[in-house]
C-alpha cells in the first residue's frame, strides 16, 4: 500500500512521502520517529466537554439511557490520558471539521455504552473502547473537504482517496503512540473492515473486536447524521434495519446489532427480543451513501496535502 500525497504530522513533521511502499518496516521508522511522548489527562481539557455534551444528542435518547449509566461512561472518560499531538489533532478537526470532529466523539460514548454493558462478560473493557473510537478517524483531517463535503456521488477516483483515510490514520498514530502504537494503530487501519471481507482498506475477515464494534456503531452515527449526500438523515428504526440486513449478509455481528435493538425499547427492556418485519421505516430519499458515480475528472495528485485544505 501506498499514498498519492506527502503526509505531514501535526507538528508539520513529514512522516511520508509520497509513492512510499507502507510496509512493517516503514510503520517501524515512523514510530521511532516520535521520540518522548507527552500524555495530557482529558479531563483538564475542553475535550471533556465536548464529550459530555454529546450525552445530549437527541438522535440518541433511545441509546444512551439511564442517567446512572451515563455517569459512569463519563467516569471513565475522565480518567482518559492521550498524548498531547492528538489532542492537537482533534482540537484541529474541531475547527476545520466540525462534523468530522463531532462524529470522533459520538462513536466514542456510543463504543463506550456497548463496552460498559458487556464488560461483566469479559467481552470489552470500557476505557478501551472509548480510547480507541477517539482515534479511529483521524485520517479524515488529510481527506480534501471538498471531498468529505460533495453533494453528489463520489466519483471512483474520489472513492479511492476517501478510503485511504484508515491508512493515513494507521500511519499517523505509529508516529503519536510510538512503541506503544501496535495496541492502539489498529482502530483506525480496521474500521471500515467486514467480517464477509468486503471492508477496506484490506477486505480481511478477521477483525480487531474493539474495530468492529467501532466499525458498527461508526456506520450508525452515518445514517442517523444530516450529510451533504443526502436530503434528510435516516430514522433510527431505518438505520437499524440497514444494521440489521448488514448483519444477515455476514457483515456485521449480530449480537451488537441486537444490543442496538434492546436501546431503543427502554420502555420494555426486559421483554423478549423479537425481530420485526424489514420496512418499518424508509430509508430517505435522494441518498446516495455508498453510492459510487462515474469517474469524470482527473486523478488529484502530485500535490502535497499536508492537511485539511480549507
Amino acid at each position: 500500500m501506498n499514498l498519492e500525497n506527502d503526509l505531514y504530522s501535526i507538528d508539520k513533521k513529514l512522516l511520508v512521502k509520497a509513492g512510499t511502499i507502507i510496509n512493517s518496516r516503514t510503520l517501524k521508522n515512523i514510530a521511532g520517529l516520535s521520540g518522548k511522548i507527552s500524555y495530557v489527562p482529558i479531563k483538564n481539557t475542553p475535550l471533556l466537554t465536548d464529550l459530555i455534551h454529546t450525552f445530549q444528542d437527541k438522535r440518541y435518547a433511545d441509546i444512551l439511557y439511564p442517567h446512572e449509566i451515563n455517569l459512569k461512561i463519563i467516569s471513565y472518560i475522565r480518567r482518559i490520558k492521550i498524548p498531547e499531538k492528538i489532542l492537537s489533532e482533534l482540537a484541529y478537526m474541531k475547527k476545520v471539521s466540525p462534523y468530522t470532529y463531532n462524529h470522533i466523539l459520538t462513536i466514542a460514548v456510543l463504543a463506550g455504552k456497548i463496552a460498559l454493558d458487556h464488560s461483566h462478560k469479559d467481552k470489552y473493557l470500557p476505557d478501551m473502547a472509548l480510547r480507541l473510537s477517539l482515534f479511529h478517524d483521524l485520517g479524515k483531517s488529510r481527506i480534501p473537504l471538498r471531498i468529505l463535503n460533495k453533494r453528489s456521488p463520489l466519483t471512483k477516483d474520489e472513492r479511492r482517496i476517501l478510503n485511504t483515510h484508515p491508512l493515513i490514520g494507521y500511519i499517523l498514530l505509529h508516529y503519536y503512540f510510538g512503541k506503544n502504537c501496535k495496541s492502539m494503530a489498529f482502530s483506525s487501519f480496521q474500521h471500515h473492515e467486514r467480517l464477509d471481507g468486503s471492508g477496506y482498506p484490506k477486505g480481511i475477515k478477521r477483525i480487531n473486536k474493539y474495530s468492529h464494534l467501532i466499525g458498527i456503531v461508526d456506520t450508525l452515527d452515518a445514517l442517523l447524521s444530516e450529510r451533504p449526500y443526502r436530503k434528510s438523515p435516516f430514522s433510527l428504526r431505518a438505520a437499524i434495519d440497514f444494521l440489521l440486513d448488514e448483519s444477515e449478509k455476514g457483515r456485521f455481528h449480530k449480537g451488537l446489532i441486537h444490543a442496538l435493538i434492546r436501546y431503543a425499547r427502554k420502555e420494555r427492556p426486559g421483554s423478549k427480543l423479537i425481530i420485526a418485519q424489514r420496512g418499518r421505516d424508509k430509508e430517505p430519499a435522494g441518498n446516495s451513501y455508498g453510492k459510487t458515480a462515474p469517474s469524470t475528472t482527473r486523478r488529484i495528485s502530485g500535490k502535497s496535502i499536508p492537511l485539511l485544505d480549507k
